[in-house]
């Protein structure tokens, strides 16, 4: 039985930035940015472009992946430290699941951030 694979992360510039989203999010900016002029972006942040994908999730989902990306810390790091499952953690960032405020504790502890900024809506 062989192992599910990962899929790699995708190399994605918008205007003078360049950051590595997964393959979901970064299919996603790429089509927003062929249904859009690039040189809108040339001086704008990349949270503009990533506005876009995040509006359907709850904010503590966002701010949850972009602390932990910005501390370079994988959701398996991530897991090791809290005991959370790497599921579960993938499930929080997406927002398909609900951050208890058990569990706000937990990751606010190992990324050292409050939990009220992880339980927003």
């Amino acid at each position: 039985m062989s192992a599910r694979m990962k899929k790699p992360l995708i190399k994605v510039s918008v205007g003078k930035e360049k950051f590595q989203l997964p393959y979901k999010e970064a299919t996603a900016v790429l089509a927003l940015l062929k249904s859009i002029d690039n040189s809108h972006f040339q001086n704008k942040s990349s949270e503009i472009v990533y506005k876009e994908i995040a509006k359907n999730r709850p904010k503590g989902a966002v701010y949850l992946r972009g602390i932990r990306t910005r501390e370079n810390i994988s959701q398996k790091t991530l897991s090791k430290i809290t005991g959370i499952p790497v599921s579960n953690i993938s499930k929080y960032e997406s927002g398909s699941r609900k951050i208890t405020i058990f569990i706000a504790k937990k990751l606010a502890k190992a990324l050292n951030v409050t939990e009220t900024k992880l339980l927003q809506k």
